[in-house]
């Protein structure tokens, strides 16, 4: 006898040994799954813990053996018994740091005094500021806050409030006047205050600003950017109150559609009760009709109950010409409002599109701005993960841009800007995407074009620009640009990729400008 009774029983059993099978291989294939994402994690719990003990070493050398001795643990992988332990002394030191007395470190003291001297002049202040010296060097300290409390007592003034020399001619006014033009260039600006931005950005660019005036400029700035705020707050304020009004309309509607269901409902209520009293009547005719002797009662009664049923055929026409009335005139209303709120609807969507094309467009070149750069970004890198098809990046920068600005004025510069859009726009394919990334940058995406590819192109507009030139204040004025190419490659991010085009382009005015490099 064999171990399968039957075929049948052969089959079933090899089903369940396939299925069993297909489960077998689906939990394995779910558990190497969770293995690659924990393996992932762990990676990225290492990495980001490392950093950290990058980050924080040197802060005090108690901590700086146990930091690197966990680095040297984690590039390992995570050994969770020896790694307690680390952990455990680490904890250990940090509790003794906040005993240790100030004598370990006389430099830095040393160095914060000569600080605070510096900023403070007041002759009590500076007394004051030299006697703790003093006592810090003899290590009458216990701890760095003690220090830090006396310091703060005898820094204040009668009024309570420090006095230091004035901060703004301790500030590198050109890298915060740069970092509020970035900031300008990168929000989107309503139209209505365009010119006072122009303005704004020209004072921002000007070289050799004392402290008074670049106070001044910070200040119109910062107005400007409260105004711009205020102003979008508003139009938000606008859109709510729309919205309100669309969703009064829509309940509004529903009331009206409610109504029409009604009268719709109490008209067939009317036509059934009709129905209902002729069918009684007929019934009671028919059964009088059987019932009668005589021929005249039976007219009597035939002719009342006619004259009956007459009558509510002709109540129920007038009641149901009222209702088609009513219900035609609340239909009309209907139709209005709809009408209405696809007017309204029509107005929002312009508005809207209009809106949205000034938020993703550069109000000078035309070109689309760093957010629509940024979203684009966001559709080639999927699509390029995805398709595994080339995708290149180039990030343009005028050469001495800051010159023709200075030497023949913002107006000169704007001019530039116009030009290189309009050569950058009509010279490459229509795949391309090119945008103004803020300054004097522009930023160009390739889809479907390698890194050797991208620098031929980019050689070639930047030949096409170095022969467009203009006349400024009678002078000819030149132009040229370099760009940083690269291509993006496995485990790429947008940063690393712009890190590595930015790199380039760096290497690029390194070598004398007017060139393209790839990395």
């Amino acid at each position: 006898m064999s171990f399968f009774s039957n075929a049948a029983d052969q089959d079933k059993w090899k089903e369940k040994y396939f299925n069993l099978l297909d489960e077998q291989e689906q939990s394995e294939l779910s558990y190497k799954k969770y293995e690659a994402s924990y393996k992932e994690k762990e990676d990225l719990l290492c990495k980001t813990v490392v950093r950290l003990t990058i980050a924080t070493t040197g802060l005090d050398p108690l901590l700086d053996p146990h930091l690197l001795s966990m680095r040297d643990q984690l590039k390992n992988g995570i050994n969770s018994h020896a790694l307690k332990e680390e952990l455990e002394k680490f904890t250990t030191s940090v509790a003794q740091i906040q005993h240790a007395p100030l004598q370990d470190s006389p430099k830095e003291t040393d160095l914060l005094f000569d600080f605070l001297l510096l900023q403070y002049s007041d002759e009590k202040q500076q007394n004051a500021l030299n006697l703790l010296k003093k006592k810090a060097q003899t290590a009458k300290f216990e701890t760095s806050n003690q220090l830090f409390i006396a310091i703060l007592e005898a820094i204040e003034s009668d009024n309570g409030v420090s006095t230091p020399n004035t901060v703004s001619n301790l500030i590198d006014i050109k890298i915060v006047s740069k970092q509020l033009l970035l900031l300008l260039e990168g929000i989107e600006i309503p139209s209505i205050f365009d010119q006072q931005a122009k303005i704004a950005k020209q004072l921002l660019a000007t070289s050799n600003q004392t402290t008074s005036a670049f106070e001044t400029i910070l200040d119109r700035s910062f107005t400007l950017l409260l105004r711009i705020k205020q102003h979008n707050q508003s139009e938000q304020q606008d859109i709510d109150k729309f919205l309100s009004h669309i969703t009064e309309q829509l309940a509004a509607l529903d009331v009206s559609v409610m109504g029409a269901s009604t009268a719709a409902q109490k008209s067939a209520e009317n036509r059934n009760r009709l129905d209902r009293s002729v069918s009684e009547q007929m019934q009671q005719l028919q059964l009088s009709s059987t019932n009668a002797t005589k021929l005249e009662p039976l007219k009597g009664i035939i002719n009342s109950r006619l004259a009956s049923i007459a009558k509510e055929i002709q109540e129920h026409t007038q009641k149901e010409a009222i209702q088609r009335q009513k219900t035609q005139q609340q239909l009309d209303d209907l139709i209005n409002k709809i009408k209405d709120m696809e007017s309204e609807s029509c107005d929002l969507k312009s508005k809207l599109k209009i809106a949205n094309n000034q938020a993703l467009r550069d109000n000078l070149t035309g070109l689309p701005n760093r957010n629509a750069y940024n979203e684009r970004l966001e559709n080639e890198l999927a699509r390029w993960k995805r398709y595994h098809s080339p995708l290149s990046l180039v990030v343009w920068d005028i050469d001495h841009f800051k010159n023709i600005n200075d030497s023949y004025g913002h107006k000169a510069g704007d001019k530039v800007l116009l030009l290189i859009a309009k050569q950058l726009t009509e010279h490459s394919r229509s795949t391309d995407f090119i945008s103004r990334f803020g300054g004097e940058e522009f930023t160009m995406l390739l889809p479907n074009t390698d890194g050797q590819s991208a620098l031929i192109l980019a050689n070639q507009l930047r030949q096409i620009i170095e022969k467009t030139g203009f006349n400024a204040s009678g002078s000819s004025v030149s132009i040229t640009i370099s760009c940083g190419v690269t291509e993006f490659i496995l485990n790429d991010t947008d940063e690393t990729a712009f890190e590595r085009a930015d790199k380039a382009l760096y290497e690029a005015k390194e070598q004398g400008r007017n060139r393209c490099c790839l990395l």
